[in-house]
């Protein structure tokens, strides 16, 4: 008897697997969101402040029965601040039991991308805070920068 193949038909081999990432924009540049713990994604409305909270954590609010730390997208990556935030989004991702929202400008589409397509960021560049990033997304002749959301919404970041 024939051993069967390590591939089933119609499958492809573990490394060449795509997984799927949520495309946002916030201030202009294209970033990409692994979709394994994001949870929903609502319109932004204003959060309660929340006195001696740090920079960049915009507050908290509810929603179905659970508190939701709003944490600005700009502000954590260092980006310009939003005048206007009626059209933006709040991805709200699961980290461990507690729930975090990173708001967005924008939520684009979610697209599939295997190994292949990811690579690390260059060594040559020299960025704050390297850790947020997980490298980059080559995307239809452009790129996405891929953003690691546990250490991005972390605490102290």
């Amino acid at each position: 008897m024939i051993a069967p193949s390590a591939e089933a038909p119609g499958r492809e081999a573990p490394e060449r697997q795509a997984t799927r990432f949520l495309i946002v924009t916030i201030a202009g540049q294209e970033f990409a969101l692994p979709i394994g713990p994001i949870v929903e994604i609502i319109r932004f409305r204003k959060p309660t402040p929340v006195p001696g909270a740090e920079r960049g954590i915009l507050g908290i609010m509810p929603l179905r029965g659970r508190m939701v730390t709003v944490i600005d997208g700009r502000r954590r990556l260092g980006l310009h601040e939003a005048e206007e935030r009626s059209g933006s989004r709040v991805v709200v991702v699961r980290d461990g039991s507690e729930l975090l929202g990173l708001v967005v400008d924008a939520v684009w589409r979610i697209v599939p991308a295997s190994r292949e397509d990811r690579e690390p960021l260059p060594a040559a560049l020299t960025i704050e805070r390297p850790e947020r990033f997980a490298g980059i997304l080559r995307r239809n002749g452009g790129f996405a920068l891929l953003l690691e959301p546990g250490i991005l919404l972390s605490r102290g970041r």
